[in-house]
């Protein structure tokens, strides 16, 4: 039987979200998302221009090289395709960032680099995110230059109010961001945890012209 990923994807993260306030850790609790483009799958062999912003779950993509060449998809059967849809920059030294449409604050927990062009040589991403108090952090992933994606794990990467990162040569394609919302809500008695787990176990049942980044 085929699993519907749209359903899967937001059990499971409704059931995170469940399990996160029933352990108590506080009263912080965190809700993750997955950003993970599947609405945008097509098949065949070419190439879909995806417009300079992308938004899902409540996040935002935007390509900010407004006057080049907008985000894009590999649809299933183009050769550059990794198994999953995934979406990439297509200006060379495109900058995109990441927010909450909501202007509120995130943590970002993973995401799934590939590499874009064959042959696929190796790509190394540096990610700036800033956090609410204007400080700003760095992450660099380097990529093993084989074909699919890799997930690489952010540190430190909390209380944001954007990510940033750039489409440098030899380029990347992105998939499964894993953002986390951070929302204040008090801890429930153990009766209402009871019933929030049955809840979540009873949905299972039911500017300057640059070069495309392309090749």
């Amino acid at each position: 039987m085929m699993i519907n990923s749209v359903f899967v994807k937001k059990f499971s993260v409704a059931t995170l979200g469940a399990i996160a306030i029933a352990t108590g850790m506080g009263t912080t609790a965190q809700a993750l998302t997955v950003i993970d483009f599947q609405s945008l799958a097509q098949s065949g062999d070419s190439i879909t221009t995806q417009g300079f912003s992308y938004t899902e779950d409540g996040y935002t993509l935007t390509n900010l090289n407004i006057n080049s060449s907008p985000f894009a998809t590999f649809n299933t059967e183009e050769p550059r395709y990794l198994g999953s849809t995934a979406l990439y920059n297509d200006t060379v030294d495109g900058t995109t960032v990441l927010t909450k449409n909501d202007g509120d604050i995130f943590d970002l927990i993973s995401i799934d680099l590939g590499e874009l062009n064959q042959p696929f040589d190796s790509s190394k991403v540096t990610f700036f995110g800033t956090k609410a108090d204007n400080s700003v952090i760095s992450n660099t992933f380097n990529l093993n230059g084989v074909k699919g994606f890799q997930t690489f794990a952010f540190t430190d990467f909390t209380n944001l109010v954007s990510t940033t990162w750039q489409q440098v040569s030899p380029f990347h394609q992105f998939d499964n961001i894993v953002v986390s919302d951070i929302t204040t809500k008090s801890v429930p008695e153990p009766a209402s945890v009871l019933g929030l787990l049955s809840f979540a176990a009873l949905g299972v049942g039911s500017t300057l012209t640059r070069k495309k980044a392309t090749v």
